[in-house]
Parts: structure tokens; sequence; C-alpha cells
């Protein structure tokens, strides 16, 4: 039998002793198989006389399986990560694949684990023998999630701290894990230490994580109250490199603590220099319709990559005056990747801050930063959809995948839309766009409100055949006469939209719909034979009005947002990736926990937990000066989708690490929310006026927080952490409030052209009494995407050229 090696001689004669004894009358277990016992239809094949797993929960150990070919061996965990690039603590959801050719006769099976981000050998084959996979590492079941991130390892090294981590520099975390029998160890407590033949081999992957402040976020404008807007803000994440203050165990740093202001609260204006070229600041503006008109009004924007080339996409809805196809591509960031500083910011090429400005630090004028000399626009890109198409325009939400920026359909100006539009990311012309209208597969599927890819790689362990992605159901209308999307004139169909507050009065019997199709898009035929959907209404008719999607490892969740005029949506919906039916689609009723908990707009996943965004509830009732939005962050634990898994934190009565510090009731309204390092950032837009006030949450204060709350007490927490803290964008520019989303800049994996992963497999070796390394070396998986999906690309393929050589402007940083 294999012992661990670490096991000291009195322990092992002890043990020893223990397996001579003969079994207790209470202890019903049969003498030992022979070494060549073998699996045959869950029993153990032994001369004439087998042994039935089905009445017997037999130790491994003792039953004596040999080690090598003969043992029934667990598949290796699949895992399906949320994100193989965006810098945060990646959710990783571990999953044993069955395979129907053998049955296991293991119950009980689980996943364990070790993360390794200081010391990478401590999880792969050169581990020293006390660090060697055993059953003593952390485990969780199949199907569940493992938050892995710099604030949850296993090889903590002395005297180095988080806050000693470099914030720009990505660490390397290396994850292993194996399958084990799961066999319960009562007769033999070896079965709960050492790894055992039916354990499956063991896999490593590598992934990069950023800590602490972390990155370049883009808030799309949408509208400020007075018009529709373009004024495009770049939000510098990283703060430690501007002032902060530090008084009574709180440290504000997200906003700058000597600003004040007679009018408002003090110390929430953004770091700004007196008199600056903007490279210093936190934040710049680029007004896009100084470039164009038409570029105003959007709805969501994200980040994609390409190559060293760092995208952003603004998608395009209604500037004021009309909806609007006009793609906005800003070239963000190109960077070099080979050398050993290369995180450090001098060293990237920023083509988009070139506005100057001045502002006053201790001046109260709101209306401070004039961009209306703007003109240089060498780092903006215009495509024109409807020059392709003249219904293609008015969309909501979009996402990358692969080569190709997509863009999803809701209401053109005429009619709801089923046209889903993808375009090259770095060619960004129109000869490289291309439509799929999925309504040609049912008329019902149109209207919808955002989408997303996924990142799980197809192979033949996790069933998946293709790459997908999956638009969010929102609505559309309906008539009497030719049912949903109708476009008869005597259903009162009028080439206009049709608001939530409808009636059918009269003649007019024109009726929004608020539908609950959720379809699947084949991205790899991009083809309407492969184009597939759920009707969720079907499953429980108030699945309906959704407002955004995301991945949490190998499911995908909808945000519930509206059900019809002042009838707000509270069932969040879970459906399985890989096996796209309604059978296993899995609803939460957030109300079931708090019936105030409706009305969100869009969410995220962050660790092994979905977030979701606070818009409106409908609750004047209880809300701050009787107002429909609310300000109820809500989090679901993906390894507990019950009422027990939900937690909530009112980010309105939080005490901020602001200095001041009271809470902020205006805190709420918010559309759209995104994680970086180790924060969340809620995205403003109206709370009952149109606001500008970006909300940072700590990510290692909020079960604290949470639990202040819910107990009553004070969140005024001396934690080693940041808490909550705001910035105001309007104290930089009264034009900038009312966004309509937020995203982070992409940023390629340091040294690395394309994104690979490190698939080393162990196995436990015959007659050895440790494991020994069996590795597959690196796989290149191609480039990586907004979403961390990747496609594959040659090796040889042209690097793309250097954005400053072709608008001609000065090379630099």
């Amino acid at each position: 039998m294999h012992l661990p090696l670490h096991v000291s001689l009195p322990a092992l004669l002890l043990l020893c002793a223990f397996l001579l004894l003969p079994p207790s009358a209470a202890d019903k277990s049969p003498e030992r198989a022979p070494l060549d016992a073998e699996i045959n239809n869950k029993r153990i094949v032994n001369g004439q006389e087998p042994i039935d797993f089905s009445s017997s929960n037999y130790p491994l150990h003792e039953l004596g399986f040999p080690v090598g070919a003969g043992a029934p061996k667990l598949p290796i965990p699949e895992l399906f990560p949320v994100s193989m690039h965006l810098p945060h603590p990646t959710p990783l959801t571990v999953l044993t694949v069955e395979t129907p050719s053998i049955s296991y006769p293991y119950v009980n099976q689980r996943i364990h684990y070790k993360i390794c981000g200081y010391n990478q050998t401590l999880c792969t084959a050169e581990a020293p023998p006390e660090h060697l996979p055993a059953r003593t590492w952390r485990s969780v079941l199949p199907g569940q999630s493992i938050g892995v991130g710099m604030d949850n390892l296993d090889d903590q090294q002395d005297g180095l701290t988080l806050k000693s981590v470099l914030i720009k520099q990505p660490l390397k975390v290396t994850v292993a894990l194996f399958t084990s029998s799961g066999w319960d160890g009562d007769r033999d407590p070896l079965l709960n230490q050492t790894m055992h033949p039916s354990d499956s081999d063991v896999i490593i992957r590598d992934y990069y994580m950023s800590n602490e402040r972390y990155g370049t976020a883009y808030i799309t404008p949408n509208y400020d109250g007075k018009s529709y807007r373009g004024d495009l803000a770049e939000v510098d994440l990283e703060t430690a490199k501007y002032n902060h203050v530090r008084l009574h165990g709180i440290e504000t740093d997200f906003s700058d603590y000597y600003s004040v202001s007679s009018s408002s609260l003090d110390g929430i204006d953004p770091y700004v220099s007196e008199s600056s070229s903007n490279r210093e600041d936190q934040i710049m503006v680029k007004r896009l319709t100084n470039l164009d008109p038409d570029l105003a009004g959007f709805q969501g924007g994200f980040g994609a990559l390409y190559g060293t080339t760092s995208y952003g996409f603004m998608v395009p809805n209604f500037n004021g005056v009309d909806h609007s196809g006009k793609v906005v591509r800003i070239t963000s960031g190109h960077f070099n990747v080979s050398a050993s500083d290369n995180w450090i910011a001098d060293q990237e090429f920023r083509q988009f801050r070139t506005v100057t400005g001045t502002k006053t630090i201790m001046g109260e004028d709101v209306n401070v930063y004039d961009v209306s000399g703007d003109t240089d626009f060498s780092a903006v890109d215009v495509l024109d959809l409807t020059t392709i198409d003249p219904e293609l325009k008015g969309f909501i939400g979009g996402f990358n995948h692969g080569d190709y920026a997509y863009f999803v359909p809701f209401f053109n100006g005429q009619a709801f839309s089923g046209k889903l539009v993808r375009v090259h990311i770095h060619t960004f012309d129109a000869a490289s766009v291309q439509i799929l209208d999925v309504s040609q597969v049912d008329k019902r599927l149109t209207g919808f409100y955002g989408g997303f890819s996924t990142n799980l790689v197809p192979s033949a362990t996790n069933g998946l055949a293709n790459n997908y992605a999956y638009l969010v159901p929102y609505k559309n209308v309906k008539g009497p006469i030719d049912g949903v999307n109708t476009k008869y004139t005597a259903d009162g169909f009028k080439h206009n939209n049709v608001y939530d507050d409808k009636e059918a009065i009269g003649g007019d019997h024109l009726e929004p719909n608020h539908h609950g199709y959720l379809v699947r898009v084949n991205l790899d035929t991009f083809a309407l034979a492969d184009v597939s959907f759920i009707d969720l209404q079907t499953i429980d008719s108030d699945l309906k009005g959704f407002s955004g999607g995301f991945q949490g490892g190998r499911h995908g969740y909808l945000t519930p947002n509206s059900k019809g005029f002042n009838d707000y949506a509270s069932k969040v919906v879970r459906f399985d990736l890989i096996e796209f039916t309604a059978d296993r689609v899995e609803v939460l009723d957030l109300t079931s926990k708090n019936d105030q908990l409706k009305g969100f707009v869009t969410g995220f996943a962050y660790d092994h937990h979905a977030y979701f965004v606070p818009y409106q509830n409908g609750r004047s009732d209880v809300n701050y000066r009787q107002r429909n939005q609310h300000s109820l962050l809500t989090r679901v634990d993906l390894n507990d989708f019950t009422p027990n898994g939900i937690k909530t934190l009112d980010v309105s009565t939080v005490t901020r690490k602001n200095t001041p510090s009271f809470p902020d009731n205006n805190l709420r309204g918010f559309v759209n929310g995104f994680c970086a390092g180790s924060f969340m950032y809620l995205v403003p837009h109206f709370n009952g006026l149109w606001y500008g006030k970006v909300v940072r949450i700590d990510a290692r204060d909020f079960d604290a927080l949470v639990n202040a709350q819910a107990a009553g007490n004070s969140t005024d927490l001396r934690t080693p952490y940041k808490g909550v803290q705001e910035v105001d964008l309007q104290r930089f520019s009264a034009r900038l409030a009312g966004f309509s989303g937020g995203f982070i800049r992409l940023r390629p994996i340091p040294d690395e052209k394309f994104f690979e992963v490190n698939r080393a497999v162990f196995n436990y070796a015959t007659g050895l009494d440790r494991l020994q390394a069996r590795s597959t070396g690196f796989s290149p998986f191609g480039q990586v995407g907004a979403t961390g999906t990747v496609s594959t690309m040659p090796e040889g393929v042209e690097k793309p050229p250097n954005p400053a050589a072709a608008s001609g402007a000065d090379q630099g940083s």
C-alpha cells in the first residue's frame, strides 16, 4: 500500500497495528480482495465470489485495488473558467465528466485542489513530498465553483503580504486539481489523507491574476438629463500613484480628499492637476460628437484584444435624433509584451489621452472641463452599419469573441430587430461585416438586451462541439391578429417603439411584450441552421424581461429586470451552457430572501459569486425620498443557488471610506457594473436625477459589511481593505452623468503573444510512492477576447500595425 512520505515511524506502527486488528462486530468489512481485482458492473470479481458495491461502502484501500491499469480511475476534472483573461479573481467551475462505457462504484466524489501563486512548484511535480497531491487538500463537490485569486492562495510566503505585491504586475497562479472517489475513511484514516489509485490524474493550469487597484475603465455615455451625450470618459483605476490620505484607520484613495464643495459632499472629486496635459489625471474625456454629432446615446460598450493591441467598442442605440448604427472603435492601448517591465504605465502606447484641460483643485465650479476644441481623433474609428443594411441600428450591448465584435439587436427605429451583427475587431470595415437575422428562425426572436459569449473550449471530454453566444430576452411587441412581433397595420403597427406604459385604446392594439426567448448562436458557423432557443415562459410565466447576462463557470445567468410597466422582475435564471435544454434551467426568486430585490440591470461574476446591479424596484414606499430606484447590490453564491446563498449590501447606507465617511443616500439607480483587481464598480445612471457617481466596492469587505448591516450594527469598520468609496465624475464636468455601461481596457498576458493554458497531467505510477509527471506542455488556444473566449490563429499571422504609424502620431508612452 502507498503511504504518505511524511508519516512518522510511530504513526506508521500505530497505523499498521490498526490495520491488522480483526474487524469488530459493528464493522462488517469483508476480507481484503486480491490485487488482481477488477471492475465489472459495479462489482469486484474475486475468483468465484463477487462483492456487490450497491450494498456496501468498502474503503478502496481495504479492497486492495491495484495501482496502474487495473485500477478503475476517475476522469480528470474539467475546468470551466469564467474568464481566462479578465484581470480579476477568476471563478472556476470544476466538473467530473461521466464516462458511459465504465460504471464507477464510487459515491460522494470530490474535487480536491491547491492554488499556488508565489511558488508554482508546490503545485507541480517538483513539489517536495509534504506538498504532493493528497486528499487533505481543500475540496468541493463536482459542479461547484472555486474562487481562484490572489486572496485565496495556499502558499502565502513569509513576509510577503498582498499589499506588497506590485499592483500593475500580474501574478501567475497555478491551480492543481484531482477527482477523488470520496470514500468514507472511518475505518481507514489513510482514505482521508493520501491519494489512491482510484483517484483521477492531477491536472494543473496556469492563470494570470491581478490584485488591488487595477486597470483603466471606459464609462459609456448615454443621456445626462439635457441631451444625449458622446462624452466618453476614461477613468484610471490605479489610484495609488495619486494622493491618498489615511486618517483614523481609513485610507481614502479613489477620489481627492482635498476637494471641497459647499453644495455637495466633500472629498469625492477626481484627481486632476491644476494645470495638466491630462496624462497625469485620473480622468480623461473624449467628446465624440466633435468628430460626428451622431456619435451620442450609446447603450453599453466592451473591450477586445487583437494581438498586442487593445480596442474598445461603443454600442450605438439612439442619439437624440434617430436610432443609430454608427459603431465607434477606440484604440485604447498598444503594448510591448516582450519587455520585462511591460506593465508599467509609461511603457504603454496610449493614443486616447490627447486632450488638455485645467481644473482648480479647491474650486466648486463643476463645469470646468472644456473639450469644445477637441480635434484629435487619431485613436477613434467609426463604422456606419446602416450603409450595409439600413435596419442595422438601435442595438443594446455587445461582446467580443475571437476575432469579432458582436452587436445585439433591440429596436431599429421601425421595428424590434433580430439582426445580430459581427465585424472583425482589427480590420473594422464593411467587408468584414456579417449579419445573422435570428428572427428568420422564429419571428418572435427579436428585442434583446445584451448578450455574451462563453469561453468553454469545445472538447470531447466536456461534450461541447462549438463556440456559442447567447442573446438575452427582453421585449418586443404583440398584436391580436399576427401575435408577437406583428407588422400588421391592423394590429396598430406604426413603425415606432411601443413603450412599457402603452395601452391598447380604440383601434390601436399594439402592446409591449416582455418575452423569455433565450437564443443560442453557433459562432463557428454563424448560420441560421445552428440557431436554437428556449422559451423560458414555458417553465415559468414570470421568466421574461431580462437585462443582461453573463457566464459563471458551466452556467449562464440572466439578470431580472421588468415584466411590464411598473412590474419589476426578481427571478434569476441559471441555465446549462453545455446541455442547452429547458430541463437544465434553474430559477431563483430573489424576493424569497427580501421582497425589495427586484429590477436589476446587468451583472457579473466575481470569485464564486454572481452579482446583480441595482436599478429600480418600484418600492417608493421604502426607498429614499420615495424614489423607484434602489441600492441593493445582490450577490448569489454559485455553489448555493438557493435563498440561503443570497446576500445583499445596501450601498446607500454603508459608511464609506471616503473622508468624510457618512453614507451617501443618493447611491442608487445603477446601470451595469464590472470588476477589476480586488474591486467591483457600479456605473451611475439615474437616481431621481441623472448623476455621475461611480461606486467602488472592495470585494474583500463585502461579507463584513453585509453582516454588519444584517445585525443592525455600524458599518464603520476598521478592516485592512478599502470598503466602499465613490468618485463623482460630475465634479469634473456636469456632462458626465447618466451612463449606460462600463468596461476595462484589456491587456495581453505578459511575455506571451497568445494566451496559453498549461495542462500538465500527473499519473499515479505503479510501484512508486509519489506522483510522476507527464507534461503535455503548452497548448496554444489562440487569441483571447473581452469575455476570455478564444479562437485559433496561425502562429505566423501578421501582427497588427502600430496604430500610431497609420495615424502619423508620434511614438510615445
